[in-house]
């Protein structure tokens, strides 16, 4: 029987590990929009370019502050 528990503790931990590098990858995919809009990438180019919604940029963008009418050039925010 401390097979089955070893198993379902392997998978519990399988999928917080899984969790912990979904996470570090929207980071850095958050990071990676954030840098091609601060080097003058549109957000549609990036959108297609990731195979997100220009939506989805918009509301990565929007955590650092940047909205539609927000101007934006140079270096990226804090």
């Amino acid at each position: 029987m401390t097979t089955g528990n070893e198993s379902l503790e392997a998978a519990a931990q399988a999928l917080r590990d899984a969790q912990e590098a979904l996470h570090a990858a929207r980071r850095y995919l958050s990071e990676a929009t954030l840098d091609a809009y601060a080097d003058g990438e549109s957000v549609s180019r990036i959108a297609e370019r990731t195979g997100r919604t220009s939506t989805d940029v918009w509301n990565v963008l929007a955590v650092y502050g940047i909205t539609r009418g927000t101007r934006f050039s140079g270096s990226r925010p804090g």
